[in-house]
């Protein structure tokens, strides 16, 4: 499996993107000026303000999702102490959890956040959203019907992370929820080989210490 890596692909075809409304804004901003140098710098000092301020509320928004993530994390963690571990939401994950049988599902996703949080317990593998104050429950899924954890990748944001497709049998139906696991780093959140490792060994300890009654096949 590949290590977690930055989507090259995304990042360049998104980035010649906005150059190139960036170059054909200063076109026509030129254009509309008519050779008037003191009205180019005002649509251009317009544009570049409003650039800026695009800019600064995109950073705004996601350091508040960042910071909701960490609340969410923070107040579980103290619930399920070194059970507790951040994912990141991906495309992947909402449709698999959405996907599942209505008796595993419980309220829809929180559409203003980037991250969620799986907790384990002796008896469930618990998908959370929402934040430290008011935490959302979106699927339970039973420990004792986790049957395989196989290596798998997911995009993850501009990542293409690391992740862990979990498999579970239940009402003899196999189930699969891919997994990425993220790591906090100040104010954003990484695909980490720490992170990978930390819930990839929690959830192999999860199935193993099942009753060997269990169907390991």
């Amino acid at each position: 499996m590949k290590a977690s890596s930055l989507r090259w692909g995304l990042i360049l075809s998104w980035g010649g993107f906005a150059l190139a409304m960036f170059g054909l804004t200063i076109y026509r901003t030129l254009r509309a000026s008519a050779g008037d140098t003191a009205k180019a710098a005002l649509l251009l000092s317009i544009f570049l303000g409003a650039l800026g301020v695009a800019v600064l509320l995109v950073v705004i928004v996601y350091r508040r999702a960042a910071a909701t993530a960490r609340g969410l994390l923070a107040a579980l963690e103290g619930k399920h102490p070194g059970r507790a571990f951040a994912v990141f939401k991906t495309i992947r994950l909402q449709d698999d959890i959405d996907t599942l049988p209505l008796s595993l599902k419980g309220d829809v996703w929180d559409k203003r956040t980037l991250y969620a949080v799986l907790t384990l317990d002796s008896e469930s593998m618990t998908f959370w959203d929402g934040s430290a104050t008011k935490p959302v429950m979106t699927a339970r899924l039973d420990t004792s019907e986790l049957q395989s954890i196989d290596p798998a990748d997911d995009a993850a944001l501009i990542f293409n992370a690391k992740a862990l497709t979990l498999s579970v049998v239940h009402n003899a139906v196999t189930l699969r929820v891919t997994v990425a696991p993220a790591q906090t780093d100040h104010w954003i959140f990484l695909p980490t080989p720490d992170s990978f490792a930390l819930l990839e060994t929690a959830l192999t300890t999860s199935r193993a210490d099942q009753p060997t009654t269990q169907n390991n096949s």
